[in-house]
C-alpha cells in the first residue's frame, strides 16, 4: 500500500505523526511525506522521502509579528484563556490554515495524483489533504496532536476551504475521514469519536552533547518554552524561574533553540545551562522534572517519560493541558508570577506527583502502538 503523510509546515505538525510513518513503512508499505516549510528538512532527516509541495512559499505573512513581544504575549494569552473555554481551535486559527493550505494545495494535489497514494494521513489543520483526498477518492485519516478531540473539526473548517476545492475543480465534500487522538481519555478534552494511538514521542535527531553522557552530578531540571513562544512573545517568562534557580540545588537546562534572544533574562545563574537544539524525548531520560510552556507534545513526551512538569500556560490550548496535567496528578500549572524556589523543589521532591507520573506512564505505555494501528487503517482502504 501506499501512505502519503500531508502534513502542515511546523514541527509540532511533523514529528506527532512520525511514529505512525515508520510503522507503516516496517509493515511494509510505501510512505511519503508531502509538506512544506521548516518540515521539508526535518521529514526528510528523519528518514523520510519527502515532496517540497511549496518551495519558497511565505507563510509567515499568516502569522505576523504586530506590536511589542509584552503586546503579543497578552494577545497570545487572551486567545488561549478563550480555547479553554471553547475546547475547540479558534475560527481565526482555521481562517490562518486555509491560507496556509491554499499555498500547498498544488503541490501536494499534483504530487498526489502522480504517486496515487491508497491512503492519505494528515496532520489536522491540512486542508490541502482533505481537498486531495476528496478528488483522488480515498480515505483520509486525521492525525491529532492535541489533548482536543475536536470530532467536528472537518466540518468546521470545510467552509473555509470551499476556495481550495473550486480551485482543484473538486466537489465542495469531505473525503471519508477517521480521527486518531494520541492520548487516552482520561487525558483528553472535548467531543468526538475516533481511534486512540499510543504516541511515540519524537523531536528530531541529533548528536548528543558530552554532559549528556555523563552522570548527573545534582537533579537535572529541563526548562523550555518550545518553538513558537520563543518567536511570538519572547522568553522573559522564565525570569521567575531563573531567578528560583539560584536557591535550588538542581541542574536546569534551558532548551530554548538554537537562536534564543537570552538578552531580557540578563546574567544567568551558575547551575544554569543553555543548550540548542536537543531531541527533548532523550533529554527528558535524563531529567527529574520539566518546566514549560503547557505544549501538546512537550506534555505528552513528559508523560511518557514519567518526569512531573510545572506548567506554565502561555497561549493556543496550554491551559487545557495545564488543567489536564493537574487532574491527572503529573504535575503542577502556574501563572509564571507563582513560580519559587519552594514550588521547584516540591516539584522535584513531592511523593505525590512522583507516583501520579509512574501511573500515568502505564497507561500511556498500555495504549495499541502504531504497529496495531497500521492493521486496522489499511482496512479502511477499499
Amino acid at each position: 500500500m501506499r501512505v502519503l503523510f500531508a502534513i502542515s509546515p511546523g514541527f509540532d505538525h511533523l514529528y506527532p505523526s512520525s511514529g505512525l510513518a515508520w510503522a507503516f513503512r516496517t509493515a511494509g508499505h510505501d510512505v511519503a511525506v508531502a509538506t512544506s516549510g521548516v518540515s521539508t528538512e526535518a521529514a526528510a532527516h528523519a528518514g523520510f522521502a519527502v515532496r517540497e509541495v511549496s518551495p519558497g512559499a511565505d507563510f509567515a505573512q499568516f502569522f505576523p509579528r504586530a506590536g511589542s513581544p509584552q503586546e503579543r504575549a497578552r494577545a497570545m494569552r487572551e486567545r488561549g484563556l478563550a480555547m479553554a473555554k471553547t475546547l475547540q481551535t479558534p475560527d481565526i486559527i482555521l481562517e490562518k490554515f486555509s491560507g496556509v493550505s491554499g499555498l500547498m494545495l498544488d503541490g501536494t494535489l499534483a504530487f498526489a495524483r502522480a504517486w496515487e497514494p491508497d491512503l492519505i494521513v494528515y496532520s489536522r489543520l491540512n486542508g490541502a489533504a482533505l481537498v486531495t483526498a476528496r478528488a483522488l477518492g480515498v480515505p483520509a485519516v486525521e492525525h491529532g496532536f492535541s489533548f482536543l478531540r475536536e470530532g467536528t473539526m472537518p466540518q468546521r473548517f470545510l467552509p473555509y476551504l470551499k476556495p481550495l476545492y473550486d480551485r482543484a475543480d473538486v466537489p465542495h465534500e469531505l473525503p471519508e475521514v477517521t480521527s486518531l487522538y494520541f492520548a487516552p481519555d482520561r487525558m483528553m478534552h472535548g467531543e468526538g469519536v475516533g481511534w486512540t494511538m499510543r504516541s511515540v514521542p519524537f523531536h528530531g535527531g541529533g548528536t548528543l552533547p558530552d554532559w549528556m553522557a555523563e552522570p548527573k552530578r545534582r537533579p537535572r531540571i529541563c526548562v523550555t518554552l518550545g518553538t513558537t513562544v520563543p518567536y511570538v512573545a519572547g522568553v522573559g517568562s522564565l525570569e521567575s524561574v531563573l531567578a528560583a534557580a539560584v536557591d535550588v540545588d538542581a541542574e536546569f537546562v534551558l532548551a530554548l533553540g538554537d537562536d534564543p534572544d537570552l538578552d531580557v533574562l540578563g546574567t544567568l545563574p551558575e547551575n544554569v545551562r543553555v543548550v540548542g537544539w536537543t531531541p527533548l524525548s532523550t533529554l527528558l531520560t535524563t531529567c527529574d522534572a520539566i518546566i514549560h510552556h503547557g505544549g501538546a507534545g512537550t506534555t505528552l513526551a513528559s508523560a511518557h517519560a514519567g518526569v512531573p512538569q510545572l506548567a506554565i500556560p502561555h497561549g493556543a490550548d496550554n491551559w487545557i493541558n495545564a488543567a489536564m496535567i493537574e487532574e491527572n496528578r503529573i504535575g503542577l500549572n502556574r501563572d509564571a508570577e507563582q513560580v519559587d524556589a519552594a514550588l521547584i523543589r516540591s516539584l522535584l521532591h513531592d511523593p505525590g506527583l512522583r507516583a501520579g507520573t509512574h501511573e500515568v506512564r502505564a497507561v500511556l505505555a498500555a495504549e495499541p502502538g502504531p504497529d496495531e494501528i497500521v492493521a486496522r487503517l489499511t482496512a479502511l482502504v477499499k
